[in-house]
């Protein structure tokens, strides 16, 4: 099979992306490097803006990207890690067929929400006028399981939780709990209702900010995405769009030498607990009752990046160890043991030295795959950080450069794009040589 089957219900209508590939050529010009790995620009842009998430890379950096090789309508652009889908998004406005991976429940839904559909115009005023009705019948938190309801208790007035509650209710009285538009919607009312402070990355149940009421934050992003619909026109530039649901360590509904540019950026090695981070999320739509769910259902389906995720992996090192291209293994072998002797002496007592492998040989899984589904001579574009583990340098970058290396890339290239900011510059998190940082990692099929 040497070209992406497209599933039954993908329409082939296309329109001329001229529109959207010269603003995104503008907006590219003027847009410093330090802020390409980072999501502060997608609120300026038209579709990427109904759901911002801080772990994601700009819009601007998808283009540059697709701007170094030759595409066009027939092109595939892959992102094995697609999260809220700003690769595959920009990918369908440059008329380009966009292809996605994400097994995480909440950021598969927002992304399919954002990708092309002929259902959007009319689905629009069906979601807000079920919502608004369900606003105006609040339902109980008790009737909610008791690990969300303890949760989503702190994070709301139990007045404002009741609407949203009403709201929930409403969309699967109207028969619109599948439709994923209206997912969006009501996800981004609750986080402008949420009167809990994101500190860094997770939610500070004891720190207040200022809230909306939820018909005011249901009509504000209702009304922006009819703006972007009507700018976008009827006609949405590259309507071949597909997310799966599944890990990218095996993409087997696509078929060998069917992609023509990778554009991603994985988890990096201990950073974000995507579960936790989206616990708000999993416990308000019932996707996770309890912690565990959590662990089993998000978790285990996402790559090993943080000690929060070692379930199933702790006692699987040496396999994990033999997946790994062994050129690495002499210096992963020496990180792991500098971990596990610096473990003994932090009174966290942070697995980070089980970490290592999992993580590198869930990589290589991908890579491959990787490398499989790509055509010879596409690109691969990778946005990845360096870490520092209890003060131990690990050099994230530059080993997944090796890997693709060692499976077949050629060309491979390693470059700074900029230092992490004064989040990352704490003490635990010393032991880099340069300073933490985000770089651009790129090679060719």
């Amino acid at each position: 099979m040497s070209q992406l089957s497209l599933p039954i219900g993908f329409s082939e209508e296309l329109a001329a992306p001229q529109r959207a590939g010269a603003v995104l050529a503008r907006r590219s010009q003027l847009v410093p490097a330090a802020s390409l790995p980072t999501n502060a620009t997608a609120k300026q842009h038209p579709i990427h803006r109904w759901f911002n998430f801080i772990a994601g890379f700009s819009p601007e950096f998808v283009y540059q990207c697709c701007q170094s090789v030759s595409l066009g309508p027939e092109s595939v652009l892959l992102d094995p890690f697609a999260g809220c889908a700003t690769a595959p998004v920009v990918a369908c406005q440059l008329g380009i067929t966009a292809v996605g991976f994400e097994p995480h429940p909440v950021f598969l839904r927002i992304a399919r929400a954002k990708l092309p559909s002929p259902h959007w115009i009319a689905d629009l005023p069906r979601i807000e006028a079920a919502l608004l009705e369900g606003f105006a019948h609040p339902a109980d938190p008790c009737t909610l399981p008791p690990a969300p309801a303890a949760f989503l208790g702190k994070l709301f007035p139990d007045s404002v939780l009741r609407v949203l509650l009403g709201g929930r209710r409403a969309l699967d009285d109207h028969r619109l709990s599948d439709n994923d538009l209206a997912f969006l919607i009501l996800s981004c009312a609750l986080e402008q209702c949420c009167h809990s402070q994101t500190d860094g990355i997770y939610k500070a149940l004891t720190t207040h900010k200022a809230s909306a009421l939820p018909p005011d934050a249901c009509a504000e992003l209702v009304a922006r995405v009819r703006a972007d619909l009507l700018a976008v026109g009827p006609a949405y530039p590259g309507i071949r769009a597909r997310m799966f649901p599944d890990s990218s360590e095996s993409m087997h509904a696509l078929g060998d030498a069917s992609v023509s540019i990778v554009v991603t950026s994985p988890p990096y090695l201990d950073n974000f607990d995507y579960a936790e981070m989206t616990r708000m999320y999993l416990y308000f739509w019932g996707i996770a009752n309890s912690w565990q769910e959590i662990t089993e259902k998000v978790r285990a389906t996402l790559v090993t990046n943080t000690t929060t995720a070692l379930a199933g992996h702790r006692h699987g090192q040496e396999q994990h160890r033999d997946a790994v291209p062994s050129v690495l293994h002499p210096q992963l072998d020496s990180l792991v043991a500098v971990l596990a002797e610096r473990r003994k002496t932090k009174a966290g007592k942070k697995d980070y030295h089980l970490l290592v492998y999992p993580y590198f040989a869930q990589m290589t899984r991908v890579l491959r795959e990787c490398s499989r589904v790509m055509r010879p001579g596409a690109p691969i574009h990778i946005m990845v950080a360096d870490s520092a583990l209890y003060g131990v340098h690990v050099a994230s970058p530059q080993f997944l450069a090796r890997i693709l290396s060692e499976i077949g890339f050629r060309s491979t290239a390693v470059a700074f794009v900029r230092g992490r900011g004064h989040r990352w510059a704490l003490a635990k998190r010393a032991g880099s040589p340069t300073g933490l940082a985000e770089f651009h990692v790129c090679a060719l099929r």
